[in-house]
């Protein structure tokens, strides 16, 4: 009696210790997605200004789809998600905020969404071109006029001759 229950303790323990090891690829609960139009490519925006994008996501699955988290690749981005699951057939908007203050040239953003999907995450990517609003870009004279207004010379500009003669010259006079 004693070597049954010798041989029955090994076997007890390596039941329960298969018992707590479950498989996280488990198909059940997991759905499949789509999303509309993944890579996209935006017209240039003046520095300063938001994109707004809106990223259509399908459940193409039989289960409930159960958006976790989205995470842009920069922090010039802010995401919106649905935080109730997407039924089968269904789609669910996120709403992507790109602000344009902090860049300037091309910009591409990277956005990961978690879900319950087979593959776990999906990547969304967007590019644009940032570009320097005129009316507060200073031009090359203005910079010049400033220069010199800070070491104390004070020069008329050629902008300032041309419209008080009509023309512009090589010289300089100081007032």
């Amino acid at each position: 009696m004693n070597n049954y229950k010798i041989a029955f303790l090994p076997v007890l323990l390596l039941i329960i210790l298969l018992s707590g090891c479950q498989n996280d690829t488990n198909p059940n609960g997991l759905t499949t997605i789509t999303i509309e139009d993944p890579i996209r490519h935006y017209s240039p925006v003046i520095q300063g200004q938001e994109q707004d994008i809106v990223v259509k996501v399908f459940n193409t699955g039989d289960n409930l789809l159960k958006i976790s988290k989205v995470y842009p690749s920069c922090g010039c981005t802010i995401a919106k998600f649905p935080e109730s699951a997407i039924a089968p057939g269904k789609f669910g908007l996120i709403e992507l905020k790109y602000n344009s203050n902090k860049n300037i040239g091309y910009v591409g953003v990277y956005t990961t969404i978690v879900t319950n999907s087979k593959k776990r995450s999906e990547t969304v990517f967007f590019d644009l071109n940032v570009v320097p609003d005129a009316d507060y870009t200073k031009d090359y004279e203005e910079l010049h006029s400033l220069k010199n207004e800070k070491i104390g010379l004070t020069q008329t500009s050629s902008t300032d001759q041309f419209l008080k003669k009509g023309y512009t010259t090589n010289s300089y006079e100081t007032l």
